[in-house]
């Protein structure tokens, strides 16, 4: 199996944003901020991506018709922003996440705008994955826990068509081997690499 890239045009940065995804990620903001400020003690490898260049790219990825499928996953889900704004583009999306207090805080913040929270609390990696302890050895920042999360959801991660994950510096291969060992051919990892921008990449069968 291997890994095509797919180019994402700089012209994404210029789509403008709906005004409920715009309200949203105002809203994520200032609820981040207010966590990573408050006196309570804060989750040590949480932190935020650019939302809005998400955002940008979510529509540009269903405009143009390039997933197989309206199933998607967010692989560590935070404040479930990148969640949230799947679903506002017609995605079935749900988050995993691992830290019950930040399923909490994007429960709170899905319960503004979204009638049902698509966030479940547990690890991405299910069981079964060959050569899990030596991915887990490569990275710092990613619990490599296996889990039965997928069975709770009730979405085999065969069938999402599009994941999500913004992951630590140096560790976006970590990722990219769970994606290939879980996803069936045709599905695609978008990835929010930092300076770096996005990144976009779909699973094909040799």
């Amino acid at each position: 199996m291997t890994l095509e890239s797919l180019d994402i045009p700089a012209s994404v940065a210029n789509r403008e944003h709906t005004a409920v995804a715009a309200e949203l990620m105002a809203l994520a903001h200032q609820r981040i901020d207010a966590y990573l400020n408050s006196s309570e003690p804060t989750i040590h490898n949480f932190v935020p991506c650019d939302f809005e260049l998400v955002d940008q790219t979510l529509g540009w990825l269903t405009q143009n018709h390039l997933l197989t499928g309206p199933n998607f996953c967010e692989l560590g889900s935070g404040f479930g922003v990148t969640t949230l704004l799947a679903s506002l583009h017609g995605m079935n999306a749900v988050g995993i996440e691992r830290e019950p207090t930040l399923v909490t805080q994007a429960n709170t913040l899905a319960g503004h705008l979204f009638p049902d929270s698509p966030f479940y609390c547990g690890s991405f990696i299910p069981r079964g994955i060959d050569d899990i302890l030596e991915l887990a050895s490569e990275v710092e920042h990613v619990s490599t826990e296996e889990d039965d999360i997928y069975e709770e959801i009730g979405i085999a991660s065969e069938e999402f068509d599009l994941f999500f994950a913004f992951p630590w510096p140096g560790e976006a291969h970590f990722f990219e081997s769970v994606f290939q060992s879980i996803a069936s051919n045709g599905a695609c990892l978008l990835t929010y690499e930092g300076r770096e921008g996005m990144k976009l990449v779909r699973k094909l069968d040799s």
